[in-house]
């Protein structure tokens, strides 16, 4: 049986995204947890996907991995961070602030859990 990967994503505020084949899980940071010490991502959530919807974001993971003009070596302020993980294998980078890929993986990841 093929196992499909899991992906996580941090964004700039370091709240994780774990998208699975089967759900997509928001876990939030708490105050105590912000480098401002008041920041909040609201309230955790996990959301029920369709394959459909795993393969868009599968894809777009993948198009930010292989696109190393989007990384950065260092995580600074508002990066993100991308991992790939298979049973034997992960992979990750630190994408720029602002790039195209992390504007359309953010996007994508909002529509989801807004529904």
């Amino acid at each position: 049986m093929n196992q499909k990967k899991t992906y996580e994503y941090a964004d700039g505020s370091s709240n994780l995204y774990r998208l699975t084949e089967t759900e997509l899980r928001y876990v939030a940071v708490v105050a105590e947890e912000s480098s401002s010490g008041s920041y909040s991502g609201g309230e955790n959530k996990i959301v029920p996907i369709t394959l459909i919807q795993y393969n868009t974001l599968q894809s777009l993971f993948e198009k930010a991995i292989r696109n190393t003009r989007a990384h950065t070596q260092n995580r600074v302020m508002m990066s993100s961070i991308v991992s790939s993980i298979a049973a034997n294998e992960k992979k990750q980078c630190i994408l720029k602030p602002g790039s195209a890929e992390m504007k359309e993986i953010e996007s994508a990841l909002k529509d989801i859990l807004e529904k």
